[in-house]
């Protein structure tokens, strides 16, 4: 089967029937990319081309609509690359503000400003008994060597062995020890023992040894191997480490290890796991320092394992504790419900933040009923995302319309694309152009009308010839058309013109699958593709998608 990397969903494969996508591991750039990118909701809803191993409907990258920096144990401000990853910040202890921002005019204003940003992104609503316990500790009724410990968490590495390179496995396996030599990739080893090194080996994608060094990390804070089950503290910063090597076991489709190491922490709402219980490191502070990020992972894992419906309760729960939080602001309160005075410029901010948080969750509510073939709901949910980000609704209507045109309403799929269109009438640029025509031609290819299909995307790619997702879908009209060579060759240019860019799992697929169909030489060629990604992609690279083994 050949793959589109513009639809995503079953991987049924039916005599003549448009290329498909299999079902991919969820995209790591919604859990902690840049949270500013307010173009990242709907084009990971339906064009997830550069991101994800496997196409899919991916959830929203916003995870805040305020940025997040990284914390004094990382990178030092004016010293990040523009191209980095953005970890979110590890918030620091109200003593240690004045520090951190030494140098600004107003360090004082400054560290103001910080607290309203904690208070807007941590706030959380505790269950009824882990209130009782924090009330209890902020009244001095009783210290935090009688919390019981069994309401505590103690987390601890599940698996400590290193994680390797699929791809120098492989080079190994076919091109010999020479070959394999040459190839030469960070590893945990091999850069700082920080959230600097950490930044660094994530954005290179060596996503495995980026797991090995938060392993490393979380060993130093005492939270290594063996250690589940123990007595221990939590930081910030440990929940923030925590958080990322989930996220990159979940990317690596290690969902077995990610349930096994989420365990310790329950539901997340565990009073060791609010500022309120560490009053001497955190003193005023309140809030939780599970990152909201974390919450949606926690809930989407389920997905993956089988238990989709477990998935949606747990989102459920986040979302009505979003809604609870937005009613608050809404009312005059503070996030917690308490009558604590916010100025009108903060209380905006907070309600931008938490509708921007409730429609992420209404995403992947969508998302998970999507997956659970519960079309009508999914579709309605997706629906309901539109009036948290209104700004991006021709995207997530075209995403919606691409949904009915996989499941064969061709008609729904149109009507929907001619309202992408109405709405795009209103827009400037090329982009809404841009959209129109791969609406058009995707419509043509659930019509199994290759020929007009082929004619959009070219059209696409006069207006754009780097776009991704029309070159690939070319050639899969191409070979559907009858014209193997023609379509190999739009392929293989594409690689070799840009291998930065086109080096990505679906159309490396493609390429093997047409390699074995044109000849009888295709593990040569194979073997060619291989020693290309071993020159430029990290360890987290699929080496499925070459059909070596």
């Amino acid at each position: 089967m050949v793959k589109s990397p513009s639809f995503s969903g079953a991987s049924d494969t039916v005599a003549k029937t448009p290329p498909q996508a299999v079902q991919p591991s969820p995209s790591l750039s919604k859990f902690f990319g840049d949270p500013t990118n307010t173009n990242s909701l709907a084009s990971d809803f339906f064009d997830s081309f550069t991101t994800s191993t496997f196409i899919s409907v991916s959830n929203p990258n916003a995870g805040s609509s305020v940025p997040e920096k990284l914390s004094s144990l990382s990178t030092p401000v004016g010293e990040r690359s523009p191209t980095s990853l953005e970890i979110p910040q590890s918030p620091k202890p109200f003593s240690q503000i004045q520090a951190v921002f030494a140098g600004s005019e107003d360090p004082f204003a400054t560290a103001l400003s910080m607290s309203e940003m904690d208070r807007r992104s941590d706030a959380w609503l505790p269950g009824e008994g882990t209130r009782d316990v924090l009330i209890s500790l902020a009244t001095q009724q009783y210290s935090t060597v009688f919390v019981d410990k069994e309401s505590l968490t103690m987390p601890g590495l599940k698996f400590d062995n290193i994680q390797g390179d699929a791809v120098k496995d492989l080079m190994l396996r076919f091109l010999g020890e020479r070959a394999a030599a040459k190839r030469q990739v960070l590893n945990a080893e091999s850069v700082e023992q920080t959230f600097v090194g950490l930044k660094q080996l994530i954005s290179c994608k060596n996503w495995r040894a980026a797991v090995d060094l938060c392993g490393r990390l979380l060993t130093a804070h005492g939270q290594g191997y063996g250690k589940s089950g123990l007595p221990t503290s939590h930081t910030a910063d440990s929940l923030q480490l925590w958080f990322v090597r989930l996220a990159l076991l979940v990317k690596l489709g290690l969902f077995q290890n990610a349930e096994m190491e989420f365990e310790p922490f329950g539901n997340l709402d565990q009073p060791d796991l609010y500022y309120e219980y560490y009053p001497h490191v955190y003193p005023g502070r309140r809030g939780s320092m599970v990152p909201f990020s974390m919450r949606i992972l926690h809930a989407e894992l389920q997905q993956y394992l089988g238990n989709p419906q477990e998935s949606l309760d747990r989102l459920h729960k986040v979302k009505a504790v979003c809604s609870k939080i937005l009613t608050n602001l809404e009312q005059g309160l503070a996030e917690d419900g308490s009558m604590s005075s916010i100025t009108q410029e903060n209380r905006q901010a907070s309600i931008q933040l938490w509708r921007s948080r409730l429609g992420r969750v209404m995403c992947s509510m969508a998302n998970c009923l999507l997956l659970m073939k519960d079309y009508v709901l999914a579709v309605d949910a997706y629906h309901s995302v539109i009036q948290y980000y209104p700004e991006q609704e021709p995207q997530l209507l075209s995403g919606i319309g691409r949904i009915f045109l996989q499941i064969g309403d061709i008609k729904t799929a149109e009507k929907y694309f001619q309202d992408v269109e109405k709405v795009t009438q209103k827009l400037d640029g090329l982009q809404g152009r841009i959209m129109v025509l791969m609406n058009r031609a995707f419509l043509h290819l659930g019509q199994n009308n290759f020929a007009e299909a082929h004619r959009f995307f070219t059209e696409i790619l006069k207006i754009d010839p780097t776009n991704a997702v029309a070159n690939n879908n070319a050639a899969v009209c191409l070979l559907y058309l009858g014209k193997l060579k023609d379509s190999l060759r739009q392929l293989e240019a594409m690689v070799q013109q840009d291998p930065q860019h086109y080096l990505h799992e679906s159309v490396l697929f493609n390429l093997t699958t047409m390699y074995e169909l044109e000849s009888s030489r295709s593990m040569q060629k194979k073997q060619s593709l291989l020693q290309a990604v071993a020159g430029k992609e990290g360890d987290s690279f699929n080496t499925q998608c070459l059909k070596l083994a």
